[in-house]
């Protein structure tokens, strides 16, 4: 009972972190549970709230209306101001939406009904998910670590390669690549140039070997083996790329 009480609330959590957590509590089998618990306690916490805000809402209500008509309040009571009056006239005719969108137990109490309306029925439909925001918020923070991280390893890369040159090409025996015809010499990485891909020229295609680093003088470099298609074949994945001139030996310069 315990563990499933837990997972009520650990069910709130977005749901990548569930599979390590099923193995502790049953995040999953609770979601639908979560979900009503959410909406049960909103209305715990609206109804008297509401109830609170409708009272001194029709309070500035009525005193302000009594106030046009003349009417001063006792010695030592303080007269409803104008923000007050209207507060009461919003919360006479509007006091619903008045009570959901300028106040803060409203605020709370729509979120997560909302919420959790929707975590229920997602669980009821067998795609239970958790909160929204906190899922949003995860996600936000996940993507700046990422860029954050990719970021650096970039720094880091351009640091070992040095200044960005042009491509340079020499025969694979040249490169080290006796079984490729030709050998592209790139200083950054290429991110389409995988495997297999096939290297559209204005005269030849080529498929693309592996390739391989190697520490070159000017810096980090990236050996991109190209083998001429001399049969035919279905293109699968196609790059168009101008071979640079011809030049010499690849360990000769950078």
């Amino acid at each position: 009972m315990i563990r499933f009480v837990a997972a009520v609330f650990a069910s709130v959590l977005p749901r990548r972190y569930w599979r390590r957590l099923d193995a502790v509590v049953p995040v999953a089998r609770a979601a639908l549970v979560s979900g009503i618990v959410s909406m049960l306690g909103a209305a715990a916490v609206a109804i008297p709230a509401y109830l609170q805000f409708t009272e001194a809402s029709s309070r500035a209500a009525v005193q302000a209306m009594l106030r046009a008509t003349g009417w001063r309040p006792p010695d030592g009571a303080a007269a409803p101001s104008v923000d007050a009056a209207m507060g009461g006239w919003i919360g006479t005719w509007f006091s619903p939406i008045a009570f959901l969108l300028f106040t803060p137990a409203g605020l709370l109490s729509a979120y997560f009904m909302v919420t959790g309306l929707f975590r229920a029925v997602s669980a009821y439909v067998d795609d239970a998910r958790g909160d929204p925001v906190l899922t949003a918020i995860d996600a936000l923070v996940r993507r700046s670590r990422t860029r954050a991280r990719t970021r650096r390893e970039r720094e880091a890369r351009e640091a070992l390669e040095g200044p960005e040159v042009r491509d340079r090409l020499v025969t694979g025996s040249a490169a080290g690549f006796p079984e490729a015809d030709f050998v592209v010499v790139a200083s950054r990485r290429k991110p389409d140039w995988e495997p297999g891909a096939f290297i559209i020229t204005a005269e030849k295609w080529y498929r693309l070997g592996e390739p391989a680093e190697r520490q070159m003088p000017g810096g980090l470099r990236t050996f991109y083996p190209l083998t001429e298609i001399t049969d035919h074949e279905v293109l699968r994945r196609g790059v168009p790329y101008e071979l640079p001139p011809l030049s010499g030996p690849a360990s000769k310069s950078g």
